[in-house]
Formats: structure tokens, C-alpha cells, sequence
């Protein structure tokens, strides 16, 4: 067996805790109707124990567990509480078409996600009636792969490859709003601005202001840096 998983229902379960540490496997530890001391005290345990590898599994013990009642969101609050420990989802939650509880609990950054699977759906029991089956599975693995893509692998806000063209032809340049003559000390009538981005940008617009031209220029000329020099 690669790792255990604790229920929530033996988050308090001292030697239940204290034997699965002792295995020195990783820990998959449901923290459903327990409170931050609770799971607190549930990790020191198994950390005392021996237990290195502890991943938190946000849960909401109701079978089915309604929408309003999945809080999703204490997710990160895990992650702040834990942030030397996996954080994920055991979800409860009756599935939908677009796999709603698990699309956005990924998304707020679980990344262990456990959803309890049947083959049939009519089974008694406390378990099948709210389960995944076959086709929520194929649904489910689908959505992901496309929330994965929509959040990208960055987290550092900088341009990306495919805005290249975009940042050129969106942004504006220093353009002249007349002609002027060579050596004219520029002022903010003389210029105005305009697409593309293609020479000096209006991020630098109080510099250019009081430089002068290097040779005669149109109306409409995108500034470039050759054009203008330090009076």
C-alpha cells in the first residue's frame, strides 16, 4: 500500500494516528466536522509519531453534502494554516455536469482530489447515490485537464509569448502633433499619441517634454529615441 488514508471520522483517534505514522508511508488525513485545533493536534500526532509526508483533505461530513454547504474556500485557509502540507478536497457533493465542487476546489489549489466512485449509481447504501460513476469520471478528468490549461503554470504576472504581437500593435507611441523644425525644444502641444507601439512610449512622456528634435520631423512622426536629444 502506498499511503493510508484517515478518515475524518478518526481524526481524533490516537492510535489509530500513532500506528499509520508508524509505517513512515504518506498520510492522507480527512478534516471533515473538525475544527483547527482539532487538525492541528491530528498532525502533531502524526508527526510525533514518525509520520513525514501528511497531505489535509478539506471535507464537509454530510452525505450528500449540499452546494452552499461544501465551503470550498476553507481550502486556503488550510494552506495558510499548513503551508508545509499538501492541501485537498474529498468531496461530497452530489456530482453535476461540469463537476462544479471539484473544478473549483482545484482551482483554489487542491491538489489531491478524492470523490467516492460506484458503478451503479441505484446500489443501496449511504454511498452510491452521491458517488461518481464511469461517465462523471470522464467528465470529471476532461474538466480538469481544461482548468489546468486555463490556469497556466505561471504565477509571476509577465507577458507570455502569444502577447508579443498584441503589446506591440496595442500600445501607444509619442507621435507629433505637428511638424517642427530641427532643434526645437519640444512641448506637450507639439505631441500627442497614438498605435502602434513602435517607438518611444507615453510611459515616457514628461522626459521627451523640454527635448529637442535632431532634424526636421512631420506631423504624425513616431518618435524614436534617434529623433530627440537632451537640451
Amino acid at each position: 500500500m502506498p499511503f493510508y488514508k484517515i478518515a475524518s471520522a478518526d481524526i481524533t483517534n490516537t492510535p489509530l494516528l500513532r500506528r499509520v505514522a508508524r509505517t513512515k508511508k504518506p498520510v492522507v488525513l480527512s478534516t471533515g466536522a473538525s475544527n483547527m485545533d482539532e487538525i492541528r493536534w491530528s498532525v502533531a500526532t502524526l508527526h510525533d509519531a514518525g509520520a513525514t509526508d501528511i497531505v489535509l483533505l478539506h471535507c464537509i461530513l454530510n452525505y450528500p453534502c449540499e452546494n452552499r454547504n461544501a465551503h470550498v474556500r476553507m481550502i486556503t485557509g488550510l494552506a495558510e494554516a499548513f503551508p508545509d502540507y499538501l492541501i485537498g478536497y474529498s468531496d461530497h457533493t452530489v456530482p453535476d455536469p461540469d463537476m462544479t465542487a471539484l473544478s473549483v476546489a482545484y482551482s483554489l489549489g487542491a491538489v489531491v482530489l478524492e470523490k467516492h466512485f460506484t458503478h451503479d449509481k441505484t446500489l443501496p447504501g449511504n454511498d452510491h447515490y452521491h458517488a461518481m460513476d464511469v461517465h462523471d469520471l470522464r467528465r470529471f478528468v476532461d474538466r480538469m485537464a481544461t482548468i489546468a490549461d486555463i490556469l497556466g503554470e505561471e504565477t509571476a504576472k509577465e507577458p507570455i509569448a502569444t502577447e508579443d504581437i498584441s503589446r506591440l500593435n496595442a500600445r501607444r507611441s509619442i507621435v507629433l502633433a505637428r511638424s517642427v523644425k530641427s532643434g526645437q525644444v519640444l512641448v506637450e502641444a507639439d505631441l500627442t499619441y497614438k498605435r502602434p507601439g513602435t517607438g518611444v512610449g507615453p510611459q515616457d512622456w514628461d522626459k521627451v517634454i523640454g527635448m529637442s528634435v535632431t532634424k526636421d520631423l512631420p506631423d504624425d512622426h513616431v518618435l524614436t529615441w534617434d529623433d530627440l536629444r537632451t537640451t
